[in-house]
């Protein structure tokens, strides 16, 4: 193979050396504000609490919401909205929804 490129243009010998991958900036405020604000939603307000549903998401331990990477936080931020939030009224979801459905005009 010498003279001739490599089927995909990628020569050993050509590669530019590795550089380290930069560390990854801190979570926008937003997005703390948003993960705050969806624990308080599912009823989370101890710091336990809180700490506990973050690391079962994120499965590593985490020293605080600053420390998440960017993908982690917007894993944690989707998986509390899709968590099911409690319920006030003691009802179901289709005890509790706002508009009648076709069954309901039966």
């Amino acid at each position: 193979m010498s003279g001739e490129l490599s089927l995909f243009g990628d020569d050993a010998s050509l590669e530019e050396p590795v550089q380290p991958l930069p560390a990854e900036a801190p979570i926008a405020d937003w997005l703390v504000k948003d993960i705050r604000s969806a624990l308080t939603t599912r009823g989370l307000t101890t710091t336990a609490e809180r700490q506990g549903a973050i690391e079962a998401i994120v499965e590593r331990p985490v020293e605080s919401l600053r420390s998440l990477m960017r993908a982690e936080a917007l894993r944690v931020l989707s998986s509390l909205a899709s968590m099911a939030a409690p319920q006030a009224s003691g009802g179901s979801a289709w005890d509790d929804r706002d508009q009648d459905t076709w069954i309901d005009r039966l």
